[in-house]
């Protein structure tokens, strides 16, 4: 095994366990198996899921009490001995946070990866521990969802690849034409990223539209490629949509903050034989009133779009190389890891895009 000596040694590292119970605590550095490989973590980001999962305590990724922090790239410093050979210690790299089947035989593989669903994979391994110093990437990860990054690609904006990705997974499952017009329900770092990714992928051959109830975010959606961006804190309403595109509402609506309200508002906004695309996570339970008389006669389409998989995170990590979408203007915020509870209330205050959290500072 190639590694730097990680036995015996502990880090300090966020350990979530249970509601609101987040903890830096003294725990070991991660051992590795003979295919896996061990990674410092340069950068972390920190999302509104960490918020979501710190105040719930539990998700489906976590074994609880479990290390916290999923979206990270660093340095790879030590591989198994029967790691693949491409992986060397000093790379700088990117990993995902998961990864489907992986088995070279299909038939072998779950019923969703068979279908071409790999972010339904019935075993869909989820890895977790960005908010510390080191990282294990698991073998399956390894083979799959790390990426070389080069050297002028800082960490910071690489951590936000899984982010993308899972906005580029919804994007390219979305069927939009010529002339759609296209509403981002939302204006956060997602809203943004969906408004980025769809003006490049479609250019101007769509009508492209942000909504949000802060001003200030509404103004960064048109940086970032929104034709306009409308305040609905008082309701969009009928009147005012056609007003802003011509019509009453919309043939593609994207939820992109996570809340029964967003979902409303959204479905409110989609045209006759259009499409609604709930994509921001809320919790067990939740449940949003339907019109089924409008959903029948209308032809509204529900199409909830859930996390990434390997082609969309590839596809991430080579948007952020080529600097195709301006990840690196989400960042407004950078904090040592000792600072974690306070980057979690700037997190649901909303003062800030993305925090990035430096385990080393």
């Amino acid at each position: 095994m190639i590694h730097v000596d990680t036995l015996n040694r502990t880090m300090v590292a966020a350990v979530l366990h249970g509601p609101g119970d987040v903890r830096l605590e003294e725990v070991p550095i991660p051992q590795i198996g003979p295919r896996d490989l061990l990674a410092t973590v340069e950068a972390a980001s920190i999302d509104f899921t960490d918020r979501k999962v710190y105040l719930r305590g539990s998700h489906p990724m976590i074994h609880i009490p479990g290390l916290f922090g999923h979206e990270w790239a660093g340095v790879v410093v030590a591989r198994g001995e029967q790691a693949n050979g491409r992986w060397q210690p000093g790379m700088r790299v990117a990993a995902a946070n998961s990864a489907p089947c992986a088995d070279p035989d299909p038939a072998a593989r779950c019923r969703a990866c068979r279908r071409d669903r790999q972010g339904m994979c019935e075993r869909l391994l989820y890895n977790n521990g960005a908010f510390a110093p080191y990282i294990r990437i698991p073998e399956r990860i390894a083979e799959v969802n790390v990426y070389e990054l080069p050297a002028e690609v800082p960490f910071e904006e690489a951590a936000l690849a899984e982010p993308l990705a899972c906005v580029m997974h919804a994007v390219r499952r979305v069927p939009i034409s010529d002339e759609d017009r296209v509403v981002v329900v939302g204006a956060g770092p997602i809203g943004l990223m969906f408004i980025a990714v769809l003006r490049h992928r479609y250019g101007r051959s769509i009508r492209l539209f942000s909504v949000d109830h802060h001003n200030d975010r509404l103004d960064l959606a048109k940086s970032f490629g929104a034709d306009a961006a409308y305040n609905s804190t008082e309701g969009l309403g009928k009147a005012r949509a056609r007003a802003a595109w011509g019509v009453e509402g919309a043939d593609v609506v994207i939820e992109a903050v996570g809340s029964v309200q967003a979902h409303q508002e959204a479905l409110d906004l989609v045209d006759r034989g259009g499409m609604l695309v709930p994509f921001g996570g809320v919790a067990t339970g939740t449940v949003l009133p339907l019109d089924l008389h409008r959903l029948h006669y209308e032809e509204i389409r529900i199409v909830p779009i859930y996390h990434h998989t390997p082609v969309d995170f590839a596809g991430a990590v080579q948007a952020i190389i080529r600097r195709e979408i301006p990840v690196g203007r989400l960042i407004t915020a950078r904090l040592p890891l000792k600072e974690l509870p306070r980057a979690l209330e700037m997190v649901q205050a909303r003062t800030t895009l993305r925090t990035i959290l430096c385990p080393w500072s």
